[in-house]
């Protein structure tokens, strides 16, 4: 029986090492080093991903000391929210190409089917498989013609001048003193990511805006940021194809089509397991019987304005009829496009004219009585004042 409280020996380690492979110096290295290899960097996007999802997991469980990474694959399954068979199917593609060195293989207790059937227990229990972090090896000539490389690419650099360094300005390089030119800018190198600085009521057109948006979504829900922003854009292409935009699907994952709110049967979004399946499965909610995206919240709204604004548009218009109709003249605030034909026909009207009769009458009855109340008030007054009794100063 081995010793299962003791860490594996130096001899065994290196016995696990695959050919033509190295232990690992650091777990940076291993990283950096599968990031870059041209095996990896051919992959699809979802498939890079989930692989360094599940590198980065085996990674920081490894040992400094001897490299050696102890995860379980429930572990991986619960960290990472991938399936099963999709973390046994990266853990051994990374063993198959030597990035991961069997230290010691995992067991369990198994349920055996048949005539013997029962629990079948080699005496181990269950234990998680030992893996080391293995880096390809650079042979002696690699290692010669990098070095030799480096010195010449250090013999070659021009002599240093006296100008100053500048973070602003871009990187010169003089061919002798009196000649300079500016470095020409790499368009293409390094694939970098796209901001999420997309607005969230803005509709996408083109590929990058598309991908734009599904960064903006993963920067607002962080349960979309499991998947990367270019599986997220094979998801939603449905939707950002009618028009949708990043709000309505933010709104569609939590309300459905005829404004009733989902309801959520876990505690966190740690529990969601499949993010495509559920993602799915709330957006088939704004489908009709064609399987096409319905009107979003932003177009039904859209659409509920250009009613509103037709209607008082219609309700306008009458009134403008009305008003040519009874003669009224339209005021100088309004334009021509809103008058009516027969407003545009009336005449200005002539110099002011002076106040007929009838109005003559009024007034001077209005101001009678104004006078009548202002007499009457006078009176009052002075009565309560000769009422009022008069006090004595001693």
């Amino acid at each position: 029986m081995p010793n299962l409280a003791a860490q594996p020996s130096r001899a065994l380690i290196a016995a696990a090492v695959p050919r033509g492979m190295r232990r690992a110096g650091s777990q940076q290295e291993w990283l950096r080093i599968l990031k870059e290899a041209p095996e990896v960097l051919v992959l699809r996007c979802d498939g890079y991903a989930n692989l360094l999802r599940i590198a980065n997991l085996i990674t920081w469980a490894a040992d400094w000391s001897t490299m050696c990474s102890r995860p379980t694959i429930a572990r991986l399954v619960e960290v990472t929210g991938l399936s099963e068979s999709s973390v046994k199917r990266w853990v051994r593609w990374l063993r198959v190409r030597g990035w991961l060195g069997v230290v010691e293989q995992g067991s369990t207790v198994r349920y055996r089917k048949g005539t013997h059937a029962g629990l079948v227990d080699d005496g181990l229990g269950n234990r998680a498989a030992v893996w080391v972090l293995a880096v390809p090896r650079r042979f002696r000539a690699d290692r010669l013609r990098h070095r030799n490389d480096h010195e010449c690419k250090h013999a070659e650099q021009p002599e240093r001048t006296s100008e100053p360094p500048s973070v602003s300005l871009p990187e010169r390089h003089r061919a002798d003193p009196t000649r300079a030119r500016e470095k020409s800018p790499h368009r293409f190198r390094d694939h970098h990511r796209i901001p999420p600085t997309w607005s969230l009521h803005a509709t996408a057109r083109t590929k990058r805006d598309k991908i734009a948006l599904c960064e903006r979504l993963r920067t607002e829900l962080p349960l979309l940021r499991r998947v990367t922003a270019w599986y997220l854009r094979w998801w939603l292409a449905p939707f950002i194809d009618e028009g949708w935009t990043a709000a309505d699907v933010l709104h569609a994952l939590d309300v459905r089509a005829d404004d009733s709110r989902w309801t959520y049967t876990w505690s966190s979004s740690a529990e969601i397991r499949h993010v495509p399946g559920w993602v799915r499965y709330r957006l088939s909610a704004w489908l009709d019987e064609q399987g096409r995206p319905v009107a979003s919240r932003s177009q039904r709204r859209a659409r509920a304005d250009e009613v509103r604004r037709s209607a008082q548009e219609t309700r306008r218009r009458e009134w403008a009829r009305m008003a040519a109709a009874a003669g009224w003249l339209l005021g100088p605030d309004r334009s021509a496009d809103d008058a009516s034909p027969v407003d545009r026909s009336v005449a200005p009207g002539g110099p002011a004219a002076d106040p007929s009769a009838e109005y003559r009458a009024v007034r001077a009855e209005m101001e009678r009585r104004r006078r009548e109340r202002a007499a009457a008030q006078e009176a009052m007054w002075a009565t309560w004042q000769a009422r009022r009794p008069v006090r004595k100063v001693s």
